[in-house]
């Protein structure tokens, strides 16, 4: 299963309904879906755009290093240590994609997740894996140090249509080889996501050249409120001109006889 782990970002561009599309980076999918793996444990890394699933010649990037591969698939087979890190790649129209990280351990039980950071009404799914896939009993899912589920033959566990109360620490407890193990600690958050329904698009179109007119209507009714004052001020400026030349002048004083 190809699970998409890679973090959408948006752009703006013209669409042909007056609105902002969408312009999608290029994308990195991992299968299995864990970025905690193994030591010795195998995963591969496709690299894809929002339109397919991969592409024939991508440049793949690990830990800011530009990689000789070529290849679609980055397959990793007997990880080890040097695997760790971020991986990105990059198709050509499109932007780098968003870092998928990948750490590499060595322990005897490990908490894996479908995804760490993700959207309200998702699925999360959790396993204990262990070391050399040995066989793990009394099974204990723990979230915020509070017991979630109990198994005592290893089974994975998953929470479908997660809300923000799922997030915490989450781990796992089992026997291997007769001796508790405890794995490492994943902290999971869910977010709520607000998206534009066709509603919201539908008032925008109208919203929008509303606001407009009103502003047009605006600066005009200002534009003739200006144009009225100044005709005012030049009417009374005549008129005040006008009354000085009507206004009868004192005569003078008949000479003295």
């Amino acid at each position: 299963m190809d699970v998409d782990l890679s973090i959408i970002t948006k752009s703006q561009s013209s669409a042909p309904d007056g609105l902002s599309a969408v312009i999608w980076k290029s994308k990195v999918f991992l299968n299995p879906p864990w970025r905690e793996i193994f030591r010795g444990d195998t995963v591969s890394l496709t690299c894809g755009t929002n339109s397919s699933s991969e592409d024939e010649s991508p440049v793949w990037i690990h830990n800011g290093t530009r990689l000789t591969v070529s290849d679609p698939r980055l397959d990793i087979v007997n990880a080890d240590m040097r695997n760790s890190g971020e991986y990105q790649c990059r198709i050509k129209g499109y932007a780098v994609s968003e870092p998928v990280y990948l750490n590499v351990t060595s322990d005897w039980l490990l908490l894996q997740a479908s995804a760490e950071v993700m959207l309200e009404g998702e699925s999360l799914f959790l396993r204990c894996h262990s070391w050399r896939n040995l066989n793990v009993f009394k099974v204990i899912y723990y979230k915020d140090n509070t017991s979630l589920k109990y198994w005592y033959e290893n089974h994975n566990m998953s929470i479908t249509n997660v809300t923000e109360e799922d997030s915490g620490i989450y781990y796992c407890e089992g026997r291997v080889q007769r001796l508790p193990r405890t794995s490492n600690k994943l902290r999971i958050t869910v977010k709520k996501e607000y998206t534009y329904t066709q509603s919201n698009y539908f008032w925008l179109q109208f919203l929008i050249p509303l606001l407009v007119l009103i502003l047009f209507a605006v600066d005009t009714a200002l534009l003739i409120s200006t144009q009225k004052q100044f005709t005012l001020l030049l009417k009374m400026k005549r008129t005040r001109k006008r009354n000085r030349f009507t206004d009868p002048q004192p005569k003078p004083d008949p000479p003295g006889n």
